[in-house]
């Protein structure tokens, strides 16, 4: 996990060579490089580098690795991934037909209040008056829990 008192360092050439891959994925619009390059970039260690080209991959509707995306974003502590979060938790993906829990909603409702920023509680707050029942209640446990997981939430790095 990041902590606000590391020094980031400059990506590595392994981290690097995972944002060559996460770009042609995301140029390709392929979904088995998607899968390939989500694996590189948590293989390689996640940093900040990742972070824009992850915020994409979050929405994009034509692979089929999301969760792992936006537990990537969760990690990274990334503020810049709270809009693409909020709006992936209402993402209907055909390959998520079965899961009737919302898992990937789930987890978009923890990476905004792990990335513990004002606007992400406020992402929190309108997902917890949303129209679904159980996106709102997951939303509503993250935000009532807000103060008792501050130990979880971290300043992002520069």
């Amino acid at each position: 996990m990041l902590k606000s008192s590391t020094v980031q360092s400059q990506p590595t050439q392994q981290q690097m060579n995972a944002v060559t891959v996460l770009e042609a994925a995301v140029l390709l619009q392929n979904g088995d490089l998607a899968e390939t390059a989500v694996f590189q970039a948590f293989s390689s260690e996640l940093h900040p580098v990742h972070s824009q080209l992850l915020i994409i991959l979050a929405e994009a509707p034509w692979h089929s690795r999301h969760e792992d995306v936006v537990r990537a974003l969760q990690q990274l502590h990334s503020p810049a991934a709270v809009d693409a979060l909020e709006r992936t938790a209402y993402a209907v993906h055909n390959y998520l037909a079965y899961d009737d829990g919302f898992a990937l909603a789930r987890k978009c409702t923890w990476a905004p209040a792990d990335i513990g920023t004002p606007e992400a509680q406020q992402a929190l707050t309108r997902l917890a008056s949303g129209d679904n029942a159980v996106i709102a209640s997951y939303a509503q446990k993250r935000l009532t829990n807000w103060q008792n997981e501050l130990r979880r939430k971290e300043l992002p790095l520069p």
